[in-house]
């Protein structure tokens, strides 16, 4: 658990715990659909007064939302239709009504980018490398990934493999890729791989990120780090990518979803485990179902 100090110092990612922003998104949303307004700019001009909701208080309802405003533009089609540019499906595979598509939508962007402040403040007190280095003797899994998109593959200063047999594998295809004659990728140093599914860095047992600096202050590409180390141990889960269930469209793939309404928080981690409860209730007052797991066995 955390130090009295560090649980201090969480103080203030554990206010925004307390208090996202997606009940006031919701009511935002109802506004507007009962409103003339075409678009979202002019309903928060009318939000200039304190709000409460879902026992949540705003002092600048307008301001907070406007920070999300890019996202909240996508709720427009509801009175502004426009050419598909994604699939959504609900857990048995049907398609989901158009209101809800967009709501999960919506959701699923705005609790990622609240996530990603959430998730800083509370992290860094805690001092931790969970998420850079890869398992020790005493776990069960022989390596860890981290996926990574292609711009961010030159952050690293690691062997890249990309190859025909790895581009048509998985991290953990059976058998497993084996380099060097008969010895599976993991028992090789870390390394980026181009898997079928893109790229990602596999740390081996006993190894670590080589942007984590070893004198102990935290990460050395801290501002420009991955997409996934952004929101390391609390995430959205709203939506799921199945690229299964793509469409063709006019001639253009569309990118299948499914709605999980979920939302994910690693077990492993000390702040997750420190603040369990605001956790939890954040993600109702999300309207998603708070999931506790654990990564590391």
């Amino acid at each position: 658990m955390l130090t009295g100090t560090q649980i201090s110092q969480c103080a203030v990612g554990v206010a925004s715990l307390q208090n996202p922003v997606m009940p006031l998104v919701r009511l935002a949303q109802m506004l507007y659909l009962t409103s003339t307004h075409a678009t979202f700019a002019p309903l928060l001009d009318e939000l200039n007064e304190p709000v409460e909701t879902n026992g949540v208080f705003y002092d600048d309802p307008a301001g907070l939302l406007r920070e999300y405003l890019d996202i909240l533009s996508i709720f427009e089609r509801c009175k502004i239709p426009a050419a598909p540019s994604r699939i959504f499906l609900n857990e048995d595979m049907q398609p989901l009504d158009p209101y809800a598509a967009l709501d999960s939508w919506v959701a699923q962007e705005i609790i990622n980018r609240e996530l990603e402040t959430i998730n800083s403040r509370l992290c860094a007190p805690c001092q931790c490398t969970l998420c850079c280095v890869g398992p020790d003797q005493s776990l069960n899994q022989d390596f860890f990934e981290i996926p990574l998109l292609d711009r961010e593959i030159p952050f690293f200063d690691l062997s890249r493999i990309d190859s025909p047999e790895s581009r048509q594998a998985t991290s953990l295809a059976e058998p497993p890729l084996c380099l060097d004659g008969d010895r599976p990728f993991y028992e090789k140093s870390a390394a980026l791989y181009h898997w079928q599914t893109g790229w990602s860095m596999v740390l081996p047992r006993d190894s670590y990120c080589p942007n984590l600096d070893p004198a102990g202050r935290g990460c050395k590409i801290y501002p420009q780090r991955p997409e996934v180390c952004r929101r390391p141990q609390i995430f959205s889960y709203v939506l799921e990518r199945h690229e299964e269930m793509d469409q063709l469209y006019e001639g253009e793939n569309l990118p299948a979803f499914v709605a999980r309404k979920k939302l994910l928080a690693i077990w492993d981690c000390p702040y997750v485990r420190q603040f369990q409860d605001d956790i939890g209730r954040y993600g109702q007052l999300c309207e998603i179902e708070p999931v506790f797991k654990k990564n590391k066995e």
